[in-house]
């Protein structure tokens, strides 16, 4: 039985290494598909930019803290554990703004199917990929992580903090520079979404 569950374990940290490895090409067949069958109203539009918005802010705050090790498709995880800022609250706040990004635009797209089969997929990915970055951090960070891990929630923040208490990075420079690709991609994606308005 113990047998069962390493091999278990094993093959959703494999499948986890496959999607964090091209995670950056995984959206692009649901890209195509918004723009081949989504129909935006003004209405759908306005809902999706504020939560494509939200999302995209909260990467920039969560890079802030983390810095360019979010851009490595290696095993890095950096030389220490970020527990500050957004990962106090969450312990993927780099993830929960992709999550936004990804339903911003399909609520953008005014199509339900195509906002339920993001969220499907979203949360299939994300599922292996954040199971194989676990495994790295317990192995790199054992006793720090499971102390992490034993305060801080994966996705849904036990409490929300007060506006005086919330940490900032000393400068969102890099962050804006690590956010680049990002950025643009973002734009190029709202503007063909508005050419089928």
């Amino acid at each position: 039985m113990q047998n069962s569950a390493t091999m278990d374990k094993v093959s959703k940290v494999e499948i986890g290494e496959w999607f964090f490895r091209y995670r950056d090409y995984t959206p692009i067949p649901l890209i195509l598909i918004l723009l081949f069958a989504g129909h935006p109203t003004v209405l759908t539009a306005t809902l999706g930019l504020i939560v494509i918005t939200f999302g995209e802010l909260f990467r920039i705050y969560s890079v802030g803290f983390i810095g360019t090790v979010s851009r490595t498709r290696s095993q890095s995880t950096g030389q220490r554990l970020i527990t500050e800022g957004p990962f106090s609250y969450v312990r993927n706040p780099l993830y929960v703004g992709n999550f936004a990004i990804t339903a911003g635009f399909a609520i953008f797209g005014g199509v339900p199917w195509i906002f339920l089969l993001s969220v499907f997929l979203f949360t299939m990915q994300y599922f292996f990929i954040v199971r194989y970055e676990e495994n790295l951090l317990n192995e790199k960070f054992p006793n720090e992580y499971l102390a992490y891990k034993e305060r801080v929630p994966r996705w849904i923040p036990q409490h929300l903090p007060k506006l005086e208490t919330i940490l900032w990075p000393d400068t969102f420079s890099p962050a804006l520079k690590s956010e680049k690709r990002t950025l643009t991609t973002i734009f190029v994606l709202i503007f063909l979404l508005a050419l089928r308005a």
